[in-house]
């Protein structure tokens, strides 16, 4: 569900918001001690909680790429093609853009699976 976010919300500023969130749940749920939660942290997370950190990773960055306002880097990349008489719509960019994302996820969460499981 995460990922399908990044389509609509911009990546960046909600990684941000989400650190924070991820950081107090690992320490809810028993997974590391609360020094994880101090501003000066500089150690190590425990490698069960990778995974998450990982999926979030791959969420912001190749969720993005599903909508034409899922990443600045698109609106660029349309701004550039319509400036040499090229336009994207909003729905050209979604009939490319969701199989490439879903292609991206997919091979991710293989990625995952391969790392973290076998």
């Amino acid at each position: 569900m995460l990922n399908s976010l990044f389509s609509v919300v911009p990546n960046i500023p909600l990684v941000v918001g989400m650190v924070p969130l991820l950081k107090q749940y690992i320490v809810t749920v028993g997974l590391a001690s609360t020094e994880v939660l101090a501003q000066d942290f500089q150690g190590q997370f425990p490698p069960e909680v990778l995974p998450l950190f990982y999926a979030m990773t791959f969420g912001a960055t190749l969720g993005g790429n599903g909508t034409l306002v899922g990443a600045s880097s698109n609106i660029v990349a349309a701004g550039i093609s319509e400036q040499h008489g090229r336009r994207i719509s909003f729905k050209t960019f979604l009939h490319y853009g969701i199989p490439v994302m879903v292609l991206q996820l997919i091979t991710s969460a293989l990625y995952m699976l391969v790392r973290f499981l076998l």
